[in-house]
């Protein structure tokens, strides 16, 4: 049996075991009802990040957090990403996620590289596993985004109604906050339990603002700000500035349906060589081998790698548009 194969069996029954194992653990904690990941959850609530600076991080300690998350690069920004995606993932569970990705693409690089490219396994699967995390972040982010920017009008006009019959604004947030659905529902319970707790309310819209960066809910944020502090007719700004968005969010609509096709030219044509490449080295293992042997083949690997990099890049600015 190759040493490969074998190699691969063994991880794979590694992670088996390790897998296993967690899960027998959890089932454990949970007979116990220990919910360790509902405590990290609430400590990682962005009403929490709101509080004064220093707080988080003695709480965090407090109940047990590891001391080594302050030496990982960037792990803020991380931290950022993963409260604004709405996935409700722990940070725990997303390094364990990452480390069996990266398990799997390891072994799947070792079944598919000639052996001489083996080394190029151990730095590429680590970094597959971190990039999917990363990129499934960053999308259920910007889903997340996009559904607050198309429910953003509707919440303005229940505040607009809310403000008509006599409530104030801080139970206007809460009704948006009961009435609406997620994630628009979350951010502004979140608000209005932060001017519960005594922040005031300019305050806690700019830090609305700062964890969904639209540029519409700062134009909100903006419009309460100089009201709370200059006075005027907010019912009146605030249905303008529905209008607005409405108006803004059809032509974006428009925009996009336009260039549905570049957009899907662009995918295409991007990923259509490297799918090739890998039905070819699966279906013909020793197709490249014949021009493995010539001195320039790393050089053109090289230059593939770039042009295909370009393209994307190339593709992407095309196909955004600014409006």
């Amino acid at each position: 049996m190759p040493p490969i194969l074998i190699l691969a069996i063994c991880l794979c029954v590694g992670a088996g075991v390790f897998l296993v194992v967690d899960a027998v653990a959890g089932f454990v904690r949970a007979a116990r009802g220990a919910d360790e990941d509902a405590v990290e959850r609430r400590l990682a609530s962005p009403a929490l990040r709101a509080a004064p600076a220093g707080s988080y991080n003695i709480l965090l300690r407090r109940t047990g957090a590891e001391p080594w998350h302050e030496y990982i690069p960037f792990y803020p920004r991380f931290l950022r990403l993963l409260d604004t995606s709405g996935t409700g993932l722990s940070a725990q569970r997303v390094f364990t996620i990452m480390g069996v990705i990266g398990l799997f693409a390891f072994l799947l690089l070792a079944l598919v590289l000639p052996l001489r490219f083996f080394p190029l396994a151990l730095p590429l699967a680590p970094v597959i596993g971190i990039g999917t995390m990363l990129l499934y972040l960053g999308k259920a982010r910007s889903s997340r985004i996009a559904k607050f920017e198309e429910q953003l009008p509707d919440a303005i006009d229940l505040i607009v109604r809310s403000l008509k019959i006599g409530h104030p604004l801080s139970g206007a947030m809460a009704v948006v906050g009961r009435e609406l659905p997620a994630p628009i529902s979350t951010e502004f319970a979140t608000a209005f339990e932060q001017v519960t707790y005594g922040q005031d309310i300019p305050t806690a819209f700019a830090v609305m603002a700062e964890r969904v960066p639209l540029q519409d809910l700062g134009y909100l944020s903006m419009a309460i700000q100089i009201q709370q502090e200059s006075g005027g007719n907010l019912v009146e700004s605030l249905a303008k500035l529905s209008a607005v968005i409405r108006g803004r969010f059809r032509m974006f609509r428009k925009v996009k349906a336009l260039t549905a096709e570049g957009r899907f030219s662009a995918w295409f044509l991007s990923a259509f060589p490297v799918a090739l490449i890998l039905i070819i080295q699966l279906i013909k293992p020793d197709y490249y081998v014949q021009i493995m042997d010539i001195p320039i083949f790393p050089y053109l690997v090289g230059a593939t790698v770039i042009l295909l990099t370009i393209n994307v890049i190339a593709m992407r600015i095309i196909t955004n548009l600014k409006v």
